[in-house]
C-alpha cells in the first residue's frame, strides 16, 4: 500500500458504505446561563445537533445526578463570549434526585436575599 509522507496510519482502514449510528461522550464542562424546572440555556464550546438526545450531569453539594436532554434550539453566543454556542436544552425523564437538585437551585436563585 502506498500511503503519503504524512500518513500515520498503523493499519488498512475500510470504507464503509451506508450509515451507522454511534456516540460520542465528550464530557465538557458548560457554563449554565438560565436555568429552569424543565429545561436550560447552556453555553458550550460546540453546538450540539437540534433535536438529539444528550446526558447531562449536575453536580450539587458534591453529589452528582443525571438527566438527558433534548437539544432544542442552538445559537453562535454574543461577542462577549466569542467561540461559544448558546444551546437550549429540555431536561427528559430526570430521575427525582435531579429534579430535586434543580428545584433547590431555582428556589434558591429566585429567593429574596435579605440587605444588611
Amino acid at each position: 500500500m502506498n500511503r503519503g509522507a504524512g500518513d500515520r496510519r498503523e493499519r488498512v482502514r475500510f470504507e464503509v458504505f451506508g450509515s451507522f449510528w454511534g456516540s460520542l461522550d465528550v464530557r465538557e464542562s458548560v457554563h449554565v446561563r438560565n436555568l429552569t424546572s424543565s429545561g436550560a440555556l447552556i453555553e458550550a464550546d460546540e453546538p450540539l445537533a437540534v433535536e438529539s438526545i444528550q446526558s447531562v450531569c449536575l453536580t450539587i453539594d458534591g453529589q452528582p445526578t443525571l438527566s438527558d436532554v433534548r437539544v432544542r434550539h442552538v445559537r453562535p453566543a454574543p461577542l462577549t463570549a466569542r467561540g461559544k454556542y448558546l444551546v437550549g436544552v429540555e431536561f427528559l425523564a430526570a430521575s427525582s434526585a435531579f429534579q430535586e437538585a434543580v428545584d433547590r437551585l431555582v428556589a434558591y436563585r429566585s429567593s429574596p436575599t435579605e440587605l444588611a
